[in-house]
């Protein structure tokens, strides 16, 4: 009985390893991973030496110093933004007449013309960027109330909320006018 089970058992064996045979030939194989040597940027090294500065470059220092100049120039015109559009939340939030606010055309604004200047002048471009979208989420907030769609202005809203917590934030690195971000920030 035995004879009788090993014929097909040695040819099912024979089968299996031919099939596994052609697979892992045919098969395809991923591109070799390449691996690259940290530049010593985040080494273990710098970490543990606290007198190295990374601002030692002069590509840091005159960025740093461009951006100096820009909170310098602009800090005013992110927070006279920010006190406006609070005024256009707000107004959203105590839910006014949507006729008193469908004329209001936030990106015709002197703020909103400062603010875009400013995202222009940006040293960093996705800085500049967000900027840029911290004004688009305040005028789509405004025109999804105008037009009944609650849910798209309250996600708006809270956008803008985070876009003016990361703002400030970043304000308070070159502080021009420290009391008005303190104060504005607790509003």
């Amino acid at each position: 009985m035995t004879n009788d089970l090993l014929l097909p058992i040695l040819v099912c064996t024979f089968c299996l390893s031919v099939i596994v045979l052609v697979y892992l030939r045919s098969r395809s194989r991923p591109p070799a991973k390449t691996f690259s040597i940290p530049d010593g940027r985040n080494g273990s090294d710098e970490e543990t030496n606290s007198s190295r500065n990374y601002l030692d470059s002069p590509s840091e220092i005159s960025n740093n110093q461009s951006l100096a100049r820009w909170h310098e120039t602009f800090e005013r015109e992110v927070l006279n933004f920010i006190e406006c559009a609070d005024g256009y939340i707000r107004s959203i939030s105590k839910e006014d007449i949507a006729e008193e606010i469908k004329g209001v055309d936030v990106l015709a604004t002197e703020e909103a013309t400062r603010l875009q200047s400013a995202a222009s002048e940006h040293p960093s471009p996705e800085m500049g960027a967000e900027l840029s979208a911290f004004l688009a989420t305040v005028s789509a907030s405004l025109h999804a109330y105008t037009r009944g769609d609650m849910d798209l202005s309250l996600q708006q809203r809270s956008l803008y909320a985070e876009y003016r917590e990361i703002w400030f934030q970043r304000l308070r690195q070159f502080p021009q006018d420290l009391d008005r971000i303190i104060r504005l920030r607790r509003l």
